[in-house]
Order: C-alpha cells, then structure tokens, then sequence
C-alpha cells in the first residue's frame, strides 16, 4: 500500500541546522509521530513568512511531504511561540536542556503522546513558576514515560520497606537502597526518606501544582545531583546542554 505523500504533525522545534542557502534541518517532537527529521526550503531567508514557525521550541502546525531521504515541510503555522523562554539566559538553557534530553532518549518514529504533552505543559509554565523544580519534575516524569522510572517505594535491591535511617540512590540498582543494601553499589548518592517524598511528589502531581512545593536548597541541590546521575547512566553519558546548565544557571 503507497503511504500518502502529505500528512500533518503537530510538533515542537527541537533542534535545528543550517543547511545550504537558506535551508535548515529541523528535529522534531510531535504528538501524532514522535521525533522526526524534516528539512526547511528557504525557512532562514530574511523574507521568508516560516521563520518564526521554525523557532527553537515553537509549536507548530506542519504539513509534510514524504521524501526518499528526508521529509520537507511544505506548510507551517506557528500555535505557541513562548517567546518569554527566549529573554534571559536561565529560560533559553533550562529550554535546551529538555529539549536535548527528549532528542537523545528518544527514537525517530516512535509516538509518545504523554511525552509530547509533558514536553509542552513544562514549556509553558517555564517562565512562570518555579524553573527549578520543573526540571526536575520533567527529568523524573519523562524518565518514567520512557520506561526508566526509578524505584522509590521499596529498596530497589531487596524490596525491603524504606524506613528510617541512611537510605542511598544508585542509577545502576534502578533506585533507592536501603541501609542494608547501600554497599550494593559504592556510587550510590546518599539520600534521606525526605528527599525520597519529594522525588515521589515530583513524579506524581501536576507541574503546575509545583510551585505549592516548598522545598529547602540543600535538597534541590541532592535531588539535581540524584537525577542528572540518573540521567547520565541510562543514556551512558551526559548531556551537553547539563553541563552548561550546571555551571551558569
């Protein structure tokens, strides 16, 4: 059966390259598709009406056409630019980090509707509500949306109940350690049943709720720590946009 040649996506701009006189390559996220890679004709010229539809982490209607090596869009309207995300430093890196990390962990061509929503839910609040805590919630959640949730109800090694007392966070055991179970995994990110709670919380309300968190730094520093060791053992790596992060925001 001939696939049909046009076909619409709801998508936020991932990433984008220049690509000849005028021309970019775009990676996408959308709703109905999951990632894809399209090209731009023209999209970078000074008198095209695309460019603001093309923009870093817009939200935009295309219509595609099906190519042999590489789709291209044909239409494009702008529905969410988010302009505030663009004005200052913190916003624009915070933006690229979950960005960058929904582009790495994710395959072309695989759906993820929940994903997609996340993605666009998070951007919108970015601006607004507590940044900090949302990337958090959007690291956890989106993990947990890609079949990495980490155990955080019972030890991740032996099931134990997680009482009182020295508890620990290992990425390669798959989540939280019991004091008995600590020594598992030398690497392990020491932890308390506290910033357990909020890691639960995290995962589980709404990110527009979170700004009702009132969360101490000492813990937002340990739970930045837990997740991006989290983060970087299942992708085998860190992501270029942590680093930057990290060190200016």
């Amino acid at each position: 059966m001939q696939l049909v040649k046009l076909y619409k996506a709801d998508a936020i701009v991932l990433r984008s390259r220049d690509c000849g006189e005028g021309n970019k390559i775009l990676v996408l996220y959308s709703r109905e598709y999951g990632k894809l890679r399209v090209i731009a004709h023209g999209v970078a010229k000074p008198s095209s009406r695309k460019r603001g539809a093309v923009q870093l982490f817009s939200r935009t209607n295309f219509l595609i056409h099906r190519g042999r090596e590489l789709d291209s869009v044909s239409q494009c309207e702008v529905m969410e630019m988010f302009p505030a995300l663009r004005r200052d430093l913190g916003s624009i890196s915070r933006a690229s980090y979950m960005a960058e990390l929904v582009d790495v962990f994710t395959a072309e061509g695989e759906p993820n509707g929940p994903l997609f929503l996340l993605l666009l839910a998070t951007l919108r609040l970015l601006a607004v509500k507590d940044p900090e805590l949302l990337i958090r919630a959007f690291e956890i959640k989106a993990a947990g949306l890609l079949g990495y949730s980490p155990v955080l109800d019972a030890c991740a090694s032996c099931g134990a109940e997680l009482l009182q007392g020295p508890l620990s966070f290992s990425p390669s055991m798959g989540g939280v350690l019991c004091g008995d179970c600590s020594t598992a995994d030398l690497d392990a990110a020491p932890c308390n049943r506290g910033q357990v709670e909020v890691l639960k919380i995290l995962a589980d309300w709404d990110p527009a709720r979170l700004h009702q968190l009132k969360v101490d730094e000492p813990t937002r520093k340990q739970l930045q720590n837990m997740l991006r060791k989290y983060i970087r053992y299942h992708l085998e790596g860190e992501l270029k946009s942590a680093a930057f992060l990290s060190r200016y925001v």
